[in-house]
């Protein structure tokens, strides 16, 4: 969100943070539940190059339907793929200067009502971008590598 009204609305869906309505912009990071019925189409591409036949994709199309017929593991995916995603976009902000505080604490039900999402789509986090704040806190410490990775 960028104009002061909609960052208004937003920031009230997020408890008050101020950092929505203080950042430059502040996405809201939505993951996609998945639609096994949508794979023959966004595959007809290769099947028409000739990288993947015309068998597979209906292969594919099957494999995730039964994959995703859990409402849970489509919802997991659906989080998972807008988590990469917001990563990626913290990474990009990083690289061009910009700080990046991804936020849980808001109502989701709300941001999805206020904001007009679809029934498909997911808020996973909002993602507030801009320039640091002036006295900004650093990064909180973290636990050692140790305690977090075990190597097998």
């Amino acid at each position: 969100m960028r104009t002061p009204e909609a960052k208004a609305r937003q920031r009230g869906l997020a408890h008050g943070q101020a950092k929505v309505s203080d950042a430059a912009v502040t996405f809201i990071i939505c993951g996609v539940l998945p639609d096994h019925a949508a794979i023959p189409e966004r595959l007809h591409p290769f099947v028409q190059a000739g990288y993947m036949p015309s068998g597979m994709a209906l292969g594919w199309q099957e494999g995730a339907r039964a994959q995703y017929a859990d409402p849970r593991t489509a919802r997991d995916e659906a989080v998972r793929s807008a988590s990469l995603g917001a990563a990626t976009l913290m990474y990009a902000a990083g690289a061009l200067g910009l700080a990046s505080g991804p936020m849980l604490g808001f109502d989701a039900e709300g941001v999805a009502r206020e904001f007009g999402l679809g029934p498909d789509e997911v808020p996973v986090m909002l993602l507030a971008v801009g320039r640091a704040a002036p006295g900004n806190w650093p990064q909180k410490p973290r636990r050692p590598l140790a305690e977090v990775l075990v190597l097998a």
